[in-house]
């Protein structure tokens, strides 16, 4: 057994992304807590939750609609990737790189323009409108998040196949 905040921090952290339904009980077990008032979350864990919720829904979308591909890994082993195929091309997709790309592109530009706690407020509601659930399936990308997620890696393959891909950050 684990507290919420150390669910919340797992989640955070990647321990469900190679477990993604998994990672949905734990968060459907969070939720109801926030539901029947057990706990109540900070700002900051809503987000954490709803853009690993997010990036849980895009990453098995696009496994169901591209599959996936096996990739060496920097150990000298092999990784499992999805595949995210756009007008642009195609490219392997993990959740870790698509939550920071999120809370850079997404939390990092509304707290940028318009404060911390507007933008935090603004952030959280974009990912909430970027889902929709359905009777079917639970939790599915709405019109509106599928458009900005294909728009943020169509402009990302775009740019490695004009300018290269991108250097790493350099430490000083």
């Amino acid at each position: 057994m684990i507290g919420y905040s150390a669910a919340v921090r797992q989640l955070d952290k990647g321990h469900y992304d190679k477990r993604i339904p998994d990672g949905m009980e734990l968060l459907a077990c969070i939720m109801e807590a926030v539901e029947n008032g057990w706990i109540s979350l900070g700002i900051e864990k809503e987000i954490i939750i709803w853009r690993w919720l997010l990036v849980a829904v895009f990453i098995t979308e696009e496994r169901e609609k591209n599959g996936t591909i096996d990739i060496a890994n920097e150990q000298g082993g092999i990784d499992t990737a999805v595949i995210f195929s756009g007008k642009h091309g195609a490219i392997s997709v993990y959740p870790a790189p698509e939550r920071f790309n999120l809370a850079n592109h997404v939390e990092g530009c509304a707290i940028q323009k318009y404060s911390l706690k507007v933008g935090q407020e603004l952030a959280l509601r974009m990912y909430q409108d970027m889902l929709v659930t359905d009777d079917e399936h639970g939790f599915r990308l709405s019109a509106m998040g599928r458009e900005a997620l294909n728009l943020l890696h169509d402009s990302f393959i775009e740019h490695i196949q004009t300018e290269g891909m991108p250097g790493m950050p350099v430490m000083h």
